[in-house]
C-alpha cells in the first residue's frame, strides 16, 4: 500500500518535514501539491503518480473535502474503488500513525485507522476556558 498526501501548496511538504523529523523517512509516503502552476498541471502530475502505482492500493489523504486535490483524488476513487481510498482532513497524527501501521495493516484497516486517529487528536486542552 502507498500513502499519498495531496494538498494545497505547502501543506504536504510541511507534514512530511515534520514526519521525517519525528519518525524518520518513509519511502512509501508520497506527496503532491496544488500550486500556482494550476489545476491542469496538478491533474497531470496526479495522473502520473496514479499510473506509476497502478498495481498498488493507494490511500490518499487530502486537506480539504471538495477542494481541488480532494476532487481530483475522488475521481480515481470512483474509477478504482478497490485500490484507491480518499480521506479528507489530513493531520500530522494521522500521517505518523499510518507511516508505522502501513506495513502490517490491510487497506481497510489503514483507512479506518486514519479516520480514527485524525478525529481523536482534535481536542481542546482547557475546554472550560474555551467556553468563555
Amino acid at each position: 500500500m502507498e500513502l499519498l498526501i495531496a494538498t494545497h501548496e505547502g501543506l504536504a511538504a510541511g507534514l512530511m518535514s515534520a514526519h521525517d523529523m519525528l519518525a524518520g523517512k518513509n519511502d512509501q509516503i508520497l506527496t503532491i501539491e496544488l500550486n500556482d502552476t494550476g489545476i491542469r498541471d496538478f491533474k497531470a502530475r496526479f495522473a502520473k503518480v496514479m499510473n506509476k502505482y497502478q498495481n498498488s492500493q493507494i490511500l490518499v489523504l487530502t486537506d480539504l473535502k471538495n477542494g481541488t486535490p480532494h476532487l481530483v483524488a475522488s475521481e480515481y476513487e470512483d474509477m478504482y474503488p478497490e485500490r484507491v481510498r480518499v480521506i479528507s482532513g489530513v493531520n500530522l497524527p494521522m500521517v505518523l500513525e499510518l507511516s508505522h501501521k502501513m506495513i502490517n495493516a490491510s487497506f481497510n484497516e489503514s483507512t479506518e485507522k486514519a479516520i480514527q486517529i485524525g478525529r481523536s487528536q482534535i481536542d481542546v486542552d482547557q475546554l472550560a476556558a474555551a467556553k468563555v
